[in-house]
């Protein structure tokens, strides 16, 4: 029974102090989180990006070349979005519709939250494809 107990506690301890329970491990560290309006974007760490629409939510992989940056949607391959920079430190990305992204500042714990996305796209069947 004391172990019961102990182990509730230690969950409920948790829970509190991360916000979750099974994160904390403070990962994420490497994202780069955007917002715009109520919408979000995190450009993972991992090469993967999530984009939080208000209509929908695209994921794939997010690609640098040399001269260019742009998501490819997971699901079908295809161009997503450009990723365009800009000088003021914010982004646009035409194909997303109006309106730039602002980055986040984000803490440790809710960079954690978020990279939980990140790390749900490695276990998608497209993932290893693209």
């Amino acid at each position: 029974m004391r172990t019961v107990l102990l182990a509730s506690v230690l969950a409920i301890t948790a829970l509190h102090a991360t916000g979750c329970l099974g994160c904390g491990g403070f990962t994420g560290a490497g994202d780069k989180v955007y917002a715009r309006n109520t919408e979000m974007m995190i450009l993972c760490e991992n090469g993967g990006f999530v984009v939080n629409l208000s209509s929908s939510t695209l994921e794939g992989k997010f690609m640098q070349t040399a001269d260019s940056e742009f998501g490819i949607n997971g699901p079908d391959g295809q161009l997503a979005f450009d990723f365009i920079s800009n000088t003021d430190g914010t982004a646009t990305t035409p194909q997303l519709g109006d309106g730039a992204w602002t980055p986040v500042d984000m803490d440790q714990v809710a960079l954690d939250h978020a990279n939980v996305q990140c790390t749900d796209l490695t276990t998608r069947p497209w993932w290893a494809s693209l």
